[in-house]
């Protein structure tokens, strides 16, 4: 295989798995604040007693979503992480565009790692 072919699958992937763990975050982040608004009054109707809430039949929707979860997240990243260059880095990519690039350790904005406490004179 040439190097340049192999590079060019590496940044490819790696822009890639950036983007979509880019778009998840943010997608991930307005999905929980539209739900936690909806639920906001549910809790707050229950808290008062004015409605009853079926916590059982919660708790199997719940589980059903994590079960479904686990089978379709397995085979994606079987299948992503046997593509070889390109799917390895995508796996970074994606993990930094989740975490977002002010949290790695690629970027040094000048901070001293450690920081000494002023001395009391």
């Amino acid at each position: 295989m040439d190097v340049s072919t192999l590079a060019l699958q590496a940044v490819g992937g790696f822009v890639v798995g950036g983007l979509i763990g880019y778009a998840l975050r943010k997608a991930a982040k307005w999905l929980l604040i539209a739900v936690g608004f909806m639920l906001l009054p549910v809790f707050g109707l229950w808290y008062l007693g004015l409605l009853n809430v079926n916590w059982e039949g919660v708790n199997e929707l719940v589980g059903r979503l994590i079960e479904w979860l686990g089978i379709n997240l397995s085979n994606t990243v079987t299948a992503v992480t046997t593509a070889g260059a390109f799917g390895v880095s995508t796996v970074v990519g994606f993990l930094v565009g989740l975490t977002g690039l002010r949290h790695t350790a690629f970027i040094y904005y000048g901070r001293k790692f450690v920081r000494r406490r002023k001395k009391w004179t």
